[in-house]
């Protein structure tokens, strides 16, 4: 009997690479799928999924012009579009696509509901870990993480109790990043460089925030922030590194007869790997390296993080340290409103470090504790904050001279 499944945030890079899955799933049935309002992006996979019932759409206007057009829908709109959907498809899995802090609502509303979860948005982790932590003591819910980093180490983890590896042993957990589309420029000419050439990410083929995110390495440090949290991780022990061709996603440091040894895992760039291996909910066999394997990891090229050419890995994580998921609400509005600005050309790619470490400073006068019932109401007080952080920097790019 195939189980049913809604995906939120279907029509973006991840939410297509999973109804390119879906579609020819024997596992699942898709009963419902949401998006912001571009449902032409939809519509082409219509023919595959007989069981779609409802299609959610933020977008009120384009909500109606999709009931038109396929009145054989149940369309849901409005801002809380994702959170009805969840709780119209009664006893579904959720696949959390969303981008941005939007999807923390309806992660939490599956896990009150205790379905299982496919997480693919950071932000339900980031802004939101300490309403996870309290939803998760009370659910049944499991979560099944989507990041080709995090489902790697995943699979490090249950290949290190294969290998009766003592949990005491494991030493560090490490996420992989390739360093971006500016990873080969000097410093000074980060000032100078195009949205374009940023958006030339050297490995992944990736949505605009995310490949911006990429190249600040803020994607980073919410990844270790993620891993942290999804393995029950002293955050101190998830590190990062850089993979420069993206080969291995992640590797696990452990202890043996007084050694340092090293698991690792090693596959293509393709998100369809991750998003299969989460969708069977860690039932898929993992590959396990060969010699083969082995030779042609020891040729990747790996580095380290450099905290000078790279300063807001370090400021995402200490951000998040220091302020929690308060402190993380603004700080990613704040690298949302920034990067769009950047994109449109309005600021420069240096301005987005500039606005990242304007927030640590204001976070010293926000001193409170995230709570379910006030969720909606600080959001809204520190979007519009972070809307002020990021006009001043673009007021004073159009008066310079």
């Amino acid at each position: 009997m195939r189980r049913k499944i809604v995906l939120l945030g279907a029509t973006g890079s991840i939410g297509r690479q999973c109804l390119d899955i879906l579609k020819y799933s024997f596992d699942y049935e898709l009963v419902g799928v949401s998006l912001n309002g571009r449902f032409e992006n939809l519509e082409p996979y219509l023919f595959y999924f007989d069981s779609l019932r409802y299609v959610a759409i933020r977008d009120a206007d384009r909500a109606r012009l999709f009931k038109e057009r396929h009145p054989s829908y149940e369309v849901l709109s409005g801002e809380d579009c994702n959170v009805l959907l969840v709780q119209a498809c009664k006893e579904a899995d959720v696949f959390n696509a969303l981008m941005g802090n939007a999807g923390l609502a309806p992660t939490l509303e599956a896990i009150e509901e205790g379905r299982d979860l496919f997480l693919s948005n950071k932000e339900s982790i980031v802004i939101g870990s300490s309403l996870l932590e309290k939803a998760f003591a009370r659910s049944k819910s499991q979560v099944y993480p989507v990041d080709s980093e995090h489902v790697a180490l995943a699979k490090l983890l249950d290949q290190a109790k294969e290998l009766d590896i003592p949990e005491k042993d494991i030493e560090t957990l490490y996420v992989t990043a390739s360093g971006g589309a500016l990873r080969d420029l000097k410093k000074e000419e980060l000032a100078s460089v195009t949205p374009d050439k940023v958006l030339s990410h050297p490995t992944w083929n990736m949505g605009s925030k995310i490949t911006v995110d990429s190249a600040t390495m803020v994607n980073k440090g919410f990844e270790k922030i993620e891993a942290a949290f999804l393995f029950h991780f002293p955050l101190e022990k998830v590190k990062a590194i850089i993979c420069r061709e993206s080969l291995v996603h992640a590797l696990l440091a452990y202890t043996k007869d007084g050694r340092k040894e090293y698991l690792y895992e090693y596959s293509p760039c393709d998100m369809k790997v991750a998003i299969a291996y989460a969708l069977s909910k860690g039932t898929l066999k993992a590959h396990r390296n060969n010699a083969e394997d082995e030779k042609a990891v020891h040729a990747l090229s790996f580095s380290q993080i450099d905290p000078d050419f790279y300063p807001l890995f370090d400021l995402t994580v200490k951000t998040y340290r220091d302020y929690g998921n308060v402190g993380m609400i603004l700080y990613n509005y704040v690298d949302t409103y920034a990067i769009d600005a950047f994109l449109k050309g309005e600021i420069g790619f240096l301005d987005i470090q500039e606005a990242l470490k304007r927030v640590y400073d204001v976070l010293a006068d926000v001193r409170e504790e995230l709570a379910i019932g006030r969720l909606a109401e600080i959001e809204f007080r520190l979007s519009d904050r972070a809307k002020e952080i990021v006009e001043e920097i673009v007021d004073r790019k159009r008066r310079k001279p």
